[in-house]
């Protein structure tokens, strides 16, 4: 009865799958949801690929996961992944229907899957990953996952003992996960921009977790994202095998060393967290065994997906669509820490509301004070321009962080905002949200039209 029932689930979420398809509708969680709903055990019955590779983390999950689900299929390998950031259960349980047949027969050889930090107990014990990457631990949405040492605890409990772990050495936060399981670190050596004090709103491992002493960091790169160690009792960072030893940004190469040797590889973004991104797809390609070169051909033709990274030119002003995740401060000070430390002139258009909950509830706003708008404020910023129904939420942070009120622009409407932009820029930055990406899509749109219109009219701004 258990294995009728299995397959009851099975054939309904395949059919599912089919019908919304043909009603050309999103088909990543509804087929999983069918077959959890049949039957509540479908995770743990359905036989796995032969190799399962699971990514977590606070941030960068969906961009490592397609990253090494892209270098898998390059390479020959047949993957099947839950792309597009269906992490959750239902989602992992759709893609796991695509990875077998009819008769319930596995039919690729690799499942590369994303997972939510917090859905990870309902996930991992049941898929028994044999490759696990986290890529952090931050504060995220106090709703949803409220301190790293609650989702931190849900890991270290649920984590199978039998699964190898690929560990950022620089999170001082994840990269104490699971003493007893068999762990490989990666890191980003020392860098010139690099300090010994946070100069961030939030650190959340400042103190060491053996005698409670203050932490001494070799050097901090953002947050509590370093190389630390206790004056007391001798705690530090864990060595790291995997090392990016150089950043040449006039190249767009990285340099990553290992077992004696290193090796160039061409890099996907500039960004840091997307170095690092980076950085944990290819420790794990080596530690799965593909060909280096075949990492690093593919490496050479991707980017980071549009739905959270897109660049172009219009004219002079290089236009740059970029995400950032709003109620989770750090991913959203990582931009905001990005885009102030790009050199040029710019203006900054700023969208970061939550679509759903525009629709149906109230955002928690006061996650904005714990985001480091602070790197907005300098010489180089022409305006920011607030757009959404949050708007002056916003313009009170940005006053709060110093800007000049001269530079601050509001407007309910994001449409109508985008004739308040100043066309005389070298760049423009446009900061969405998760959820409103067709939105800033349109808004994308509307700025290169505009800008298209100002360079056809000789450049004069009105």
């Amino acid at each position: 009865m258990k294995r009728l029932r299995y397959f009851v689930a099975l054939w309904a979420s395949k059919s599912a799958y089919i019908l919304l398809r043909l009603l050309k509708r999103n088909a990543t969680m509804f087929p999983g949801r069918v077959a959890l709903k049949i039957c509540p055990d479908y995770l743990a019955q359905t036989k796995k690929s032969p190799n399962v590779i699971c990514v977590t983390g606070t941030n960068g999950k969906t961009t490592t996961t397609n990253m090494v689900a892209d270098i898998l299929s390059e390479s020959g390998y047949k993957v099947v992944s839950n792309r597009y950031g269906s992490n959750i259960n239902t989602g992992v349980a759709t893609a796991l229907t695509h990875s077998v047949n009819v008769f319930g027969k596995p039919k690729t050889e690799i499942l590369a899957l994303e997972v939510d930090e917090r859905f990870s107990r309902l996930i991992l014990p049941f898929i028994k990953p044999d490759y696990l990457i986290v890529t952090n631990l931050f504060r995220d949405s106090i709703k949803r996952n409220a301190h790293p040492e609650y989702i931190f605890s849900i890991l270290d409990t649920y984590v199978p003992k039998n699964t190898k772990l690929i560990l950022n050495a620089d999170c001082l936060q994840s990269s104490q996960l699971l003493k007893d399981n068999e762990k490989v670190f990666f890191s980003i050596d020392r860098l010139p921009t690099d300090v010994t004090e946070c100069v961030n709103l939030i650190n959340d491992f400042s103190t060491c977790p053996v005698c409670d002493e203050k932490l001494k960091f070799n050097y901090l790169r953002y947050h509590h994202i370093g190389n630390a160690f206790c004056p007391s009792c001798g705690f530090k960072s864990f060595e790291a095998k995997y090392h990016l030893t150089n950043i040449d940004y006039e190249k767009q190469e990285i340099t990553v060393s290992f077992d004696g040797k290193s090796d160039t590889y061409p890099m996907v973004n500039r960004t840091l967290y997307n170095i690092y991104n980076e950085l944990a797809a290819i420790s794990l390609m080596n530690e799965f065994g593909v060909d280096i070169k075949k990492v690093k051909d593919y490496l050479m033709k991707i980017s980071v997906t549009e739905t959270r990274y897109k660049e172009g030119i219009v004219g002079k002003t290089s236009v740059i669509r970029t995400m950032a995740k709003g109620q989770n401060s750090v991913s959203c000070s990582r931009t905001l820490d990005f885009v102030g430390g790009e050199p040029g002139e710019k203006s900054v258009f700023i969208m970061i509301d939550d679509l759903f909950e525009r629709k149906d509830s109230s955002e928690f706003i006061g996650w904005i004070y714990d985001a480091d708008f602070e790197f907005l404020n300098t010489p180089e910023m022409k305006q920011v321009i607030l757009a959404g129904p949050r708007c002056y939420d916003y313009k009170l942070r940005l006053l709060i962080a110093g800007l000049p009120e001269e530079k601050i622009f509001c407007e309910e409407d994001e449409f109508k905002a985008v004739k308040l932009i100043d066309k005389d820029v070298s760049k423009f930055y446009l900061l969405h949200d998760t959820s409103t990406y067709d939105l800033a899509c349109e808004v994308e749109e509307m700025v290169i039209a505009e800008l298209k219109a100002f360079n056809e009219k000789g450049g004069e701004q009105k």
